[in-house]
């Protein structure tokens, strides 16, 4: 969604704000990688190694209470990627939209939805990770997710036979520096690209940033601010009351009603059979195709030349005598040959 946003820039005619999208975007989107690898980490030393049990979020939760550094950089980078003012995501994000809404309404539509759904879906993921109950000991589920996988349930990955921890623990300094620090631009990097008194403008286009300077109205800027912030926090509501209050089952709201649809989203859009069909099992179908021109058609021509080279050398060693006189006779036949060849042509 955050890579639409500057593609949506691109196309409103905006790059500078597109670029400064993508700036902010790296504090808060690397703190966010490096937190998810963070808690990954820390998954692991409860449910071992295995991928499909330690990035599950269904065996997480609870986590905040023994991982504080993590959570509270988590919390702080899905607040920016929500566009929630002060963070540096809301600048960034408000200007796009803005520049959208001046140029194309539609499109500003599209981005003002996406505003939702993305503070909608990083807030889930928060609260699946951060708060409530562990669930990292329910060997059920763990056996459930296994077999969902197309593995054993009795594969725990590396350690398996091991001792595991009880519950997570907080990564060392090493991992927890990066995301304070990280956490810090997150906040107040936006600062740099208010519309009134774009410093980040200024460094690109001076004078585009001085023409939105002078044309800034807080009459236009509040109520698309409002708008974006509002949707928003639409979006965290929902998560709220479906994942940390268990108020609003989803379950049944949505995937019950609509099992197509539940199906449809619950399996990636069927990205990776695509991608297995249509790239992986495509490329390997070329691959042969290419293999057999090469072995039949390339390696034959080649083959065929060192045939014909090898063939012609047996051949003319037989002229090879040493003897003057047959050199000679050799000579005067060719002669002969040519005489008779040229009076037949003409």
């Amino acid at each position: 969604s955050q890579l639409g946003y500057m593609m949506l820039a691109m196309g409103c005619g905006a790059p500078v704000a597109g670029m400064f999208h993508l700036v902010t975007h790296a504090f808060f989107k690397a703190m966010l990688f490096l937190g998810s690898g963070s808690v990954i980490h820390a998954m692991e030393e409860v449910v071992g190694h295995e991928p499909v049990l330690a990035q599950d979020m269904r065996l997480m939760g609870g986590l905040r209470r023994w991982m504080p550094v993590t959570s509270t950089t988590f919390f702080i980078g899905c607040l920016a990627i929500s566009g929630i003012p002060p963070l540096a995501g809301f600048w960034s994000k408000d200007e796009i939209l803005g520049q959208a809404f001046g140029s194309f309404p539609l499109l500003w539509a599209a981005g003002f939805l996406t505003a939702g759904m993305t503070a909608f879906y990083m807030f889930r993921l928060y609260f699946l990770t951060f708060e409530g109950s562990f669930r990292g000991n329910d060997s059920a589920l763990q056996a459930q997710l296994l077999t969902a996988a197309g593995k054993g349930g009795d594969e725990h990955g590396d350690g398996h036979g091991h001792s595991h921890a009880e519950h997570p623990h907080e990564s060392g300094w090493q991992m927890a520096m990066p995301l304070a620090v990280l956490a810090v631009p997150s906040v107040l990097v936006g600062l740099l690209g208010v519309p009134w008194n774009s410093r980040f403008g200024q460094l690109l286009d001076p004078q585009e940033a001085a023409e939105v300077a002078e044309h800034f109205s807080w009459g236009e800027f509040l109520p698309l601010a409002g708008a974006s912030v509002t949707i928003s926090l639409v979006g965290i509501t929902v998560a709220v009351l479906a994942y940390a209050l268990h108020r609003l089952d989803l379950a049944t709201a949505v995937a019950a009603r609509f099992p197509a649809i539940n199906r449809f989203l619950a399996n990636k859009w069927y990205l990776d059979e695509i991608n297995d069909k249509l790239f992986v099992q495509g490329s390997r179908k070329l691959a042969r195709s290419v293999l057999e021109v090469d072995s039949k058609v390339v390696d034959g021509v080649v083959n065929l030349t060192g045939l014909v080279t090898l063939g012609s050398g047996e051949g003319l060693k037989y002229f090879e005598t040493g003897r003057a006189q047959f050199y000679a006779l050799i000579v005067f036949g060719g002669v002969i040959a040519l005489v008779v060849l040229f009076g037949v042509l003409g």
